[in-house]
């Protein structure tokens, strides 16, 4: 290599630090090379846009790199197999399009891409031809009856969502196969991801079978007069589970008291009301004859595709309050980073429960008047629900009344302490996420994410538990469980003792997440 290319190299180490994310831990103090990549339009002139460069083991990535106006940039990165992608900017050189992201040499995938070997001390050459865009039609069929779907429409990105009757032309994209969103309009059928194949000639056609969507009917009422109540949302939990989903849902009842789910699944479901905010009735889980705040009472609605099932009107008690500290009962102190929820949360806030404050209070004001199970979430003690058990069934339930308020506190027990590595097949560290569940009932009783390699969460014992890992470097996801399962059956069990600490080192596969 010459020398100024080895300068350039020095350089571009440098800068390197600013603008890459490596994965793994020291990767960029590998020995560098450098990569000089050349792109064209598909007219042959310069492409402007963005570059990303993936290492192909996902141990180190850099992104937002800008072609020059002659279509080329160069990269100091670690010796490795890489894989590349262009965004072009066909408008605006800094509105790169991600819907038209193309892989060297020529892909539309991070699966289908090719690799580059960078070497270190040396530079790699490689040019790149952007294919012009083209459409591709899609048709979607009836996955029951086989007749053709009307009003369908499919989702590209946020500038790219036509919608036809019998067919949909789809945007021009870069030729190969195209995941797309394929839904339809009238909620009648459930969406799905497809693949489109795009031909360079625009005769791509797709037949995209979609399953009948469940629909439930009912109407939403006061308990003691049977007027309707406006604006309560319902949402289902699959049945006898409690896990609610992140979010409230979007069907909620009008002001004759009716409420109408779509885009359903078939399956046993249980029904969750809640109130909009500021009303005086009470959420609930909607059981045979009244509300519940125990999901394994309430009532079990069985849906089959395409199916719409009519439940008896839900009806709803006025709400009482639910408030209490939370403390640690090592310490005595208010435990101040936290929750209090119906349900396990899968990151962020949750709509199910409030967050603790300062002073380690909570406060809940829209739960109707039954026996509650309440889960308390905080930093530095495990998971556990009210009387400081770890699995919901054996739950001290808190009862809420009517227009009164219940004062129910509770002393966290700190946990066995779990910790651990996380590094990927080749020993790296990497960053991922991990569920723990009971080995018996699958309870979520724990849940932690790395940024360093290194874990660390407090669950309750003794209990058997599985592990579940998610690790989703640049534009791929890769999903197990301990200890090198790719299916939860074959997960195998941990036992964390009733006191003391647990060692758990988890090495992640590149199991493709499903």
């Amino acid at each position: 290599m010459s020398i100024a290319r080895r300068v350039f190299a020095a350089l571009a180490v440098a800068a390197l630090a600013v603008t890459a994310s490596p994965t793994a831990a020291g990767a960029a103090e590998d020995p560098a090379g450098v990569l000089h990549l050349t792109v064209t339009a598909p007219d042959g002139a310069p492409a402007q846009g963005t570059v990303t460069v993936v290492a192909a083991d996902s141990s180190y990535d850099v992104s937002l790199l800008q072609l020059d106006e002659s279509g080329q940039l160069s990269v100091a990165l670690p010796g490795n197999d890489y894989k590349i992608a262009v965004s072009p900017a066909y408008g605006d050189p800094d509105q790169p399009d991600d819907a038209l992201r193309q892989w060297v040499p020529g892909r539309t995938s991070w699966a289908r891409a090719g690799t580059v070997r960078v070497s270190a001390g040396d530079t790699t050459d490689v040019a790149e031809r952007l294919l012009a865009p083209s459409s591709s039609t899609v048709r979607a069929r009836d996955a029951v009856t086989g007749a053709p779907v009307g009003g369908v429409c499919v989702f590209v990105d946020a500038r790219r969502n036509p919608c036809g009757d019998a067919e949909v032309t789809v945007p021009p994209l870069v030729p190969g196969p195209q995941e797309v969103r394929v839904y339809t309009e009238g909620d009648s059928h459930l969406p799905r991801y497809a693949t489109v194949t795009v031909a360079a000639d625009g005769s791509g056609v797709a037949v995209v079978d979609l399953t009948p969507a469940a629909h439930v009917v009912s109407r939403v009422v006061d308990a003691a007069t049977g007027a309707p109540v406006a604006g309560a949302c319902v949402t289902v939990a699959p049945a006898g589970t409690g896990e609610l989903p992140g979010d409230p849902g979007r069907y909620c009842s009008d002001a004759t008291g009716a409420v109408r789910l779509d885009q359903l699944g078939a399956g046993s479901w249980n029904l969750f009301a809640r109130p909009a905010g500021g009303s005086p009735y009470g959420a609930q889980w909607v059981g045979a004859t009244g509300g519940t705040g125990d999901a394994k009472q309430a009532r079990v609605v069985t849906l089959r595709a395409g199916q719409t099932v009519t439940v008896p009107a839900i009806r709803l008690d006025r709400a009482g309050v639910v408030t209490g500290t939370v403390t640690s009962a090592a310490t005595g102190t208010p435990a101040t980073s936290g929750s209090v929820t119906l349900a396990p949360v899968s990151g962020g806030s949750s709509p199910w429960g409030t967050e603790l404050d300062a002073q380690g209070r909570y406060r809940i004001d829209w739960l109707g008047p039954y026996a509650w199970p309440l889960l308390f979430t905080t930093a530095d003690n495990a998971t556990q629900w009210s009387g400081g058990f770890a699995l919901r069934g054996k739950a001290e339930p808190v009862t809420v009344r009517a227009g009164a308020t219940t004062v129910y506190n509770l002393a966290l027990r700190r946990g066995v302490l779990v910790t651990g590595r996380l590094v990927d097949p080749e020993g790296r560290p990497v960053v991922a996420e991990l569920t723990v569940r009971n080995a018996r009932t699958r309870e979520v009783i724990g849940r932690t994410s790395d940024r360093d390699g290194e874990y660390a969460l407090r669950v309750l014992g003794p209990q058997p538990v599985t592990v579940a890992w998610l690790w989703t470097p640049p534009f791929v996801s890769y999903a197990g469980w301990y200890d090198g399962a790719a299916r939860a059956a074959d997960a195998t069990e941990v036992t964390v003792p009733g006191t003391g600490s647990l060692r758990l080192d988890v090495r992640v596969s590149r199991f493709p997440a499903s």
